[in-house]
């Protein structure tokens, strides 16, 4: 072989793991971007399936299912005990999709406690937060929780298929502090006591800080998609984060021939696009950004 055809070998094995290693960064980014569209298919199409809904979950939806309001109306009944839920929303470790659930503050008599139901299993991040909720909740009611207890649980009930008509969650984990406005609400609405209530037909994301700041939040959009799929009819963001950025894939592929042979190399990249998410929930959900959990109760506890 003389030094031409070598180096025309060279060339093509170069190219050959070239294209290789462009096919394999490709299929790895491939499900990301599956998911993506689909988002993104599903906030399009959401319309056309909440009119059938609509009208028979508006009756329950805002002040929560019957059975849902009757067992806390009991609880509250008892001396020394108050009930309230919230709504949380997530993103599942299974498939990077949104979840809805709903977070469930007790307060009973007792030593002062901040109790976690860890069924399921919660991440010490988020009972950390769970404490910092606690303690906003006390500074903004005044009150003095030195003799009871909060006892804090959680559910997931619902991912991207729409829970009114089935959808259930696979979530073994709850991590992170993205729930910590939500708690925060559910433990104000459960220390001012009977008569106040948590809207059922509204969610907020977002973490809780000193003072009641509200602070950011990742996949917000995810979120967004799961809350409008399962009847949410209000939003509430980070202040910042009501317009979104992503990424639009796009793939070019290039033609080369070597030896006689044509072979076709994928060219992937990213085009940067942006979202104002009140625009695209417009007619199906309202969105609103939030600083402060004072803003959070003004919307969501009547």
């Amino acid at each position: 072989m003389n030094r031409k055809n070598a180096v025309i070998a060279v060339l093509f094995v170069l190219l050959l793991l070239s294209s290789s290693s462009s096919y394999l960064a490709y299929q790895q980014q491939q499900r990301i971007i599956s998911l993506q569209q689909e988002t993104i298919e599903k906030l399009i199409s959401a319309s056309r399936t909440r009119a059938g809904t609509e009208s028979g979950t508006e009756s329950g939806t805002e002040n929560g299912t019957g059975t849902e309001r009757a067992f806390e109306q009991a609880l509250n009944a008892s001396e020394g005990v108050s009930v309230s839920y919230a709504n949380i929303v997530a993103v599942s470790s299974y498939n990077n999709l949104g979840v809805l659930g709903k977070v469930r503050v007790e307060l009973k008599d007792g030593g002062g406690n901040v109790l976690v139901n860890t069924n399921p299993f919660v991440e010490p991040v988020t009972q950390y937060s769970v404490r910092e909720a606690v303690k906003v909740a006390e500074n903004f009611t005044n009150a003095n929780c030195s003799d009871k207890d909060i006892v804090v649980s959680f559910e997931i009930t619902g991912n991207g298929n729409n829970t009114a008509t089935g959808g259930t969650a696979e979530v073994g984990v709850v991590g992170g502090p993205s729930a910590g406005a939500a708690i925060t609400l559910a433990t104000i609405a459960a220390l001012e006591g009977k008569g106040r209530r948590v809207r059922q037909d509204a969610v907020v994301t977002g973490t809780i800080e000193e003072g009641g700041r509200i602070g950011k939040v990742g996949a917000v959009f995810d979120k967004a998609v799961a809350a409008e799929e399962n009847g949410i009819r209000l939003f509430l963001v980070p202040s910042g984060q009501k317009n979104l950025t992503y990424y639009e894939q796009k793939i070019v592929e290039r033609e080369w021939e070597i030896f006689g042979i044509r072979i076709l190399v994928p060219k992937i990249y990213y085009t940067e696009k942006n979202v104002d998410l009140g625009k695209y929930m417009q007619g199906k959900m309202q969105v609103a950004e939030v600083s402060t959990i004072d803003e959070v109760v003004e919307f969501m506890i009547s």
